[in-house]
């Protein structure tokens, strides 16, 4: 790990420590980095590598490598670490491989799935399988309750740090190598470059994204109000080719009210340009203005971080508010922390206007800020039936009182001819592998999306009279909940499809009318038991709660018809997801 020989130019320095992530959504991105800027500062030289770019030939040779993995799916891995997956997993492995290598994995996960932090589990094992010294104890975040980023910071604070240090005491190295691994940057008089070709993974996935029109969009619910809205959009783009009830990832944008006052708050000019100086690949193309960082890049609304709040208290000038911040950003002031930012949801913004700070200079911005990560939505329509448009529900999210969220403020600020950039993705909703099985939908609300395609899927075939080719051939049943005829979505369009036989069976739950009832009360348990024993197919889409309680639905099921003992029942939803056979997508 050592750096080099004595010199009077040379200072202290850990050595390098390689920072592996992959991520769907960008929680392990964002981890990555702010664990790459606490090393920084411990004197390490950390090298932050997306897994879609890791180097087979010289990851064995890595002396300190720590990874950052979300799971996704029945277990797996995230997309961009499918290559290392095959790779790490493969036979051709020798047992001692990374017999030079120490290593610490933080994996993140969701436990309203049944595979939990799965893929980083397997990972951690795997690595030492092969050789590799663990260094610290596997730590996991939970997204389910939204509690990844102090899963974190609680992992963190049970000795990672203090392990790294007493592990690689600090030798003499040369500066130039340090300065390599810190974003600087210089004002730039040059036209801003789009077409820069220096760009880091997710630099670079943002730039071949897909740019699409707005063709439609609409309110789906009869009597919206804020945070009780859901746009129907439809979307059109050239040479479009997307899979029935894929995901689209959407890039989303801050509005020009909150980056004016951003810019106002911090006395930025938004239409100076910069350049970022490095020897790494570029995080956003280059020069770019202040305006067009803050506009695409820059996630300064999201939820604060105690990372970020520990940088502002180094900034308040009032004693009070430096106090308040220190607090904030401290272990033992997690309660504090909660009560005060978490549940209010204060961004960097707001803090930045609460605490009357004005000194963040733009090179802080960008160390402390992660970088704006698309949205997923599931594809409500049929490729088939729309072959040159995408149809995406999208439900409005109040953060705190009358403020929006990020995604939610950027599309309410769309109209029809709007120009936005995402890309597609695969989703969890896959065809029957038996396409004459009987097929449940379960989604109430905005889940309704990947039901609406796959329904149209198999109309498709109907109106065509060739339905011995779709891959849904068997009944097709859905069990639809909203709160009152105001958010019947898509109505007149679902009765229709009842009545021309596409759907066998439409059942609807109203939870706000003088009898109350959600999806799980119009589950007919028999009629779901003796579906599963046909081998039907269960698609449900929703909220984690709702999630939850359906699969507790279906676990009483087991209980009471087959009388069969309560982790019994639990092993037969596992069972039921391994196979394919009940697929969920679920969310919040």
């Amino acid at each position: 790990m050592g750096c080099g020989q004595s010199s009077a130019s040379f200072f202290e320095s850990r050595g390098l420590i390689y920072i592996y992530y992959g991520t769907t959504s960008g929680n392990s991105s964002r981890l990555a980095f702010t664990f790459a800027n606490q090393t920084r500062k411990l004197n390490f030289l950390p090298k932050v590598i997306n897994l879609s770019e890791f180097e087979p030939d010289q990851m064995g040779s890595q002396k300190l490598a720590v990874f950052f993995v979300s799971t996704y799916g029945v277990g797996n891995c995230s997309s961009d670490a499918q290559k290392f997956n095959s790779w790490i997993f493969s036979k051709e492995r020798k047992n001692d491989e990374f017999k030079n290598m120490s290593y610490i994995v933080f994996a993140l996960g969701n436990t309203n799935h049944e595979n939990f932090c799965q893929f980083g589990i397997k990972l951690d094992q795997r690595l030492e399988e092969l050789g590799g010294k663990r260094l610290f104890t596997l730590g996991k975040g939970n997204a389910a309750e939204n509690t990844t980023e102090n899963d974190y910071h609680n992992w963190i604070n049970t000795g990672v740090e203090q392990t790294l240090t007493q592990n690689y005491p600090a030798q003499v190295c040369d500066p130039k190598k340090f300065e390599q691994s810190i974003l600087k940057i210089k004002l730039s008089n040059e036209q801003e470059n789009e077409n820069h070709e220096n760009l880091d993974y997710l630099a670079q996935k943002y730039k071949t994204s897909i740019t699409f029109t707005i063709n439609e969009i609409k309110e789906l619910k009869k009597k919206p109000t804020l945070g009780n809205s859901t746009l129907f959009i439809d979307l059109v783009a050239d040479n479009l080719n997307y899979v029935t009830a894929s995901n689209i990832a959407i890039y989303p944008q801050n509005s020009d009210q909150d980056i004016n006052e951003l810019c106002n708050q911090l006395r930025f000019d938004k239409n100076q340009k910069f350049e970022i100086l490095t020897t790494s690949k570029h995080p956003f193309p280059n020069p770019i203005s202040i305006y067009n960082y803050l506009k695409k890049y820059c996630d300064f609304t999201g939820l604060i971080t105690k990372k970020q709040i520990m940088e502002l208290s180094n900034l308040a000038v009032n004693k009070q508010y430096k106090e308040e911040l220190l607090k904030a950003a401290s272990f033992e002031g997690r309660d504090f922390y909660e009560e005060n930012f978490q549940k209010k949801k204060e961004n960097l913004l707001t803090v930045l206007k609460k605490y009357n700070i004005h000194n963040l200079s733009i090179e802080q911005l960008l160390e402390i800020c992660p970088l704006i990560n698309p949205r997923f939505f599931t594809i409500a329509s049929s490729n088939l039936k729309y072959p040159k448009n995408i149809h995406i529900l999208a439900s409005q999210l109040v953060l705190h009182e009358k403020r929006l969220g990020l995604c939610s403020s950027y599309f309410s600020n769309l109209k029809k001819g709007s120009i936005l950039k995402g890309y597609l993705c695969d989703s969890k909703f896959t065809f029957p592998k038996n396409p004459k099985v009987p097929v449940l939908l379960i989604g109430p609300g905005a889940g309704l999306a990947p039901m609406r395609a796959l329904i149209q899927e198999r109309d498709y075939y109907l109106e065509q009279n060739n339905l011995e080719k779709s891959p849904f051939q068997g009944n097709m049943e859905l069990l639809f909940g909203c709160r009152t005829e105001d958010e019947y979505f898509f109505e007149d369009e679902l009765k229709q499809y009842e009545e021309n036989g596409t759907l066998s069976n439409l059942k609807v739950a109203f939870s706000r009318k003088a009898v109350k009832q959600y999806v799980t009360d119009i589950m007919d348990l028999n009629q779901i038991h003796s579906h599963l024993t046909m081998e039907g197919m269960i698609y449900i889409c929703g909220s984690s709660q709702m999630g939850r309680d359906i699969t507790n639905k279906i676990q009483d099921m087991y209980k009471q018809i087959e009388n069969i003992a309560p982790y019994m029942a639990f092993k037969k939803i596992y069972d039921l997801e391994q196979k394919q056979q009940l697929i969920t997508e679920l969310w919040g």
